[in-house]
C-alpha cells in the first residue's frame, strides 16, 4: 500500500520537473555543493553552517550524478516519494489502512509538497526525516528494543542535520510517550532523543553566530502565524479544508489526535513564542508539519464515514469520503501547481533567457557586469546556466547593489578603470529603467558614461543591455 503514495508523488513532482529555473536558493546550493571540500568548510565557516551537512550530501550527489536541473532536485523529489509512503503506513498503524492509503495520497498532491519537491534544497529531506522518526517511534514504543531506539536517534539526528527547525516534532513525541504513561519508554525515549540531538548541537551552536542569515524574516505574530498555517499546504483553499478539518481530528481522535495536533500545530506556535528571539517561521521551514496535517485530515473525515474499526459501514462509504477529499484538494490546488512550475519564479530573473541572449551574440572578448539586489548570486546564475549551454563564464568587472558601492574583482586592479576600458560590456540589472545608468553609485557614472548602449534585452525581472566603448569625439 505504501508503495501508491510513493509512486503519485514521485508521478506528481516528475511533470514540469526542469521547467522552472533554479532560483536564488537553489543557485546557493549548486555553488556551494560543487566547491571543493576545503572551499566549502571556508564557505560554511561565514555562512550557511546550519545547512552545510545538506551542502556536504549534495556535493557528493553532484559528483555522482552531475549538476543538471533534474539530478540537483532529484533528491528532493525521491524524499517526498519516500514521505508519502511513510505517511501511509503510519495512518495505517494509527488507524486504518484505507487512512493510511489517502492521507499518503494527500500528501502527495498537496501543491507545497510537490513544489518543494522540485526543489535543491533540504526541506524535503527534512520532512521525509521527520516522518519516518515518527513511525519508528510508534514501532519502537509498541515492541521496544535498544536497537529501535538507536534507529530512532539516528533518524533524529539527520533530520536535525537537514534542518534545526525540524527538531521541534520531539515535542509531538513527547506528548506520545509521556500519554502512553510507561516509565520504561518514557525513559528510553528521553534517552534516544538526547543522543539523536547531541551531534547538532555543534552545527546548531556555529548557526547561533550566523543567525543575520535569517534576519530578512519578520517577528511573528498571531496573525502570521494563522496565515502560515494556511500557507503550509501552498495554496489557500486547500489549506483552509486541510487545516480546518485537521484541528477537528486533533480534538477528537484521543491519543492519536494529540500525537499528530502537537507535530502539526506544535511548531507554529513555539516558533511564534521564540520569534522575538529568532524569528523562523516561515511556511517552507515546517513543511514537516504537512503530513501530520493530511493524517488529522483524512482521518476526520474517515472517522465521520464509519471507516474506524468494529463499525458497519458499507465499504464503498468507508473509501468514497476520503477520496473525495483528496479529489477535491487536487481541483483546488491547480492553480497552485500550474504557479509552481511557472518557467521563473515569482520575483525572480530570468536567467535562461539572458544567458540564450549572451550564448547567441557575445564576442571572445566581452565582460560581464551585475547591478541587482543579489549580484553576487546572479552572476553565480548566469554562471550556471552559461555552463549548461556549454559557455564559459564571462570575465566579471563589478558587481554592486542598486545605488551601493561596487564590489571589483581580483583582475580589475585598476578599480573602475576597468568598466570605462571594456571594448564590450553585458550589464546584467533588475532595473526597468530606460536608461540603466540610472540608480549606479557615483563612482561608476563617469566609467558608464564611457561607454553607449547598443543592445537593450528586457526579461522577466531582468534587463540585459549591451554596452561598447563609444568612439571618440
Amino acid at each position: 500500500m505504501p508503495a501508491v503514495p510513493a509512486l503519485a508523488a514521485v508521478l506528481v513532482a516528475l511533470y514540469g520537473l526542469d521547467r522552472r529555473q533554479l532560483w536564488r536558493d537553489e543557485i546557493a546550493t549548486w555553488v556551494a555543493s560543487t566547491k571543493s571540500l576545503r572551499g566549502l568548510q571556508d564557505l560554511v565557516e561565514g555562512t550557511d553552517a546550519v545547512i552545510a551537512p545538506y551542502y556536504l550530501f549534495m556535493h557528493g550527489w553532484i559528483a555522482v550524478f552531475g549538476d543538471s536541473e533534474v539530478s540537483i532536485r532529484m533528491p528532493s523529489l525521491l524524499a517526498i516519494a519516500l514521505a508519502a509512503a511513510l505517511t501511509a503506513a503510519i495512518g495505517r498503524k494509527l488507524f486504518d489502512p484505507a487512512t493510511g492509503l489517502f492521507a499518503g495520497l494527500l500528501v502527495a498532491v498537496v501543491p507545497t509538497i510537490s513544489r518543494y519537491a522540485q526543489e535543491a534544497r533540504p526541506y524535503a529531506l527534512a520532512a521525509a526525516a521527520t516522518v519516518l522518526g515518527t513511525l519508528l517511534l510508534l514501532r519502537a514504543a509498541e515492541r521496544p528494543s535498544w536497537l529501535r531506539w538507536l534507529a530512532y536517534a539516528g533518524v533524529v539526528t539527520v533530520a536535525g542535520l537537514m534542518h534545526l527547525v525540524a527538531l521541534l516534532l520531539l515535542l509531538a513525541h513527547l506528548v506520545y510517550v509521556v500519554s502512553l504513561r510507561e516509565t520504561k519508554v518514557t525513559v528510553r525515549w528521553f534517552a534516544a532523543a538526547a543522543t539523536g540531538v547531541l551531534p547538532v548541537l555543534p552545527v546548531a551552536w556555529v548557526g547561533i553566530d550566523q543567525a543575520g542569515q535569517v534576519g530578512w524574516i519578520p517577528e511573528a505574530t498571531w496573525d502570521s502565524t494563522i496565515n502560515e498555517m494556511a500557507r503550509v499546504t501552498g495554496s489557500i483553499p486547500v489549506g483552509a479544508m486541510i487545516v480546518g478539518l485537521a484541528v477537528l481530528g486533533a480534538c477528537t481522535l484521543g491519543r492519536r489526535g494529540s500525537l499528530l495536533g502537537t507535530w502539526a500545530i506544535g511548531p507554529f506556535f513555539v516558533l511564534l513564542l521564540i520569534s522575538p528571539v529568532a524569528a523562523l517561521l516561515i511556511h517552507r521551514y515546517v513543511l514537516f508539519t504537512v503530513p501530520a496535517w493530511c493524517l488529522l485530515a483524512v482521518a476526520t473525515v474517515a472517522r465521520q464515514a464509519g471507516t474506524q474499526r468494529n463499525t458497519a459501514a458499507p465499504r464503498w462509504r468507508q473509501q468514497m469520503l476520503p477520496a473525495m477529499l483528496v479529489l477535491l484538494c487536487v481541483a483546488l490546488g491547480l492553480p497552485a501547481h500550474a504557479s509552481n512550475r511557472e518557467i521563473v519564479a515569482s520575483g525572480e530573473p530570468d536567467l535562461r533567457g539572458a544567458v540564450a541572449v549572451i550564448t547567441a551574440e557575445a564576442a571572445a572578448n566581452d565582460a560581464i557586469a551585475f547591478h541587482a539586489k543579489y549580484p553576487t548570486r546572479l552572476r553565480d546564475g548566469v554562471d550556471y546556466y552559461l555552463g549548461r549551454a556549454g559557455r564559459r563564464s564571462l570575465p566579471t568587472v563589478f558587481t554592486a547593489w542598486p545605488g551601493g558601492a561596487p564590489a571589483f574583482p581580483r583582475h580589475c586592479k585598476g578599480g573602475a578603470k576597468c568598466v570605462s576600458s571594456a571594448e564590450r560590456l553585458w550589464l546584467i540589472s533588475t532595473s526597468t529603467a530606460d536608461d540603466q545608468r540610472s540608480g549606479v553609485h557615483p563612482s561608476l557614472e563617469k566609467p558608464l558614461g564611457a561607454l553607449e548602449p547598443v543592445r537593450v534585452v528586457k526579461l522577466t525581472g531582468v534587463t540585459l543591455s549591451l554596452w561598447r566603448s563609444a568612439p571618440a569625439a
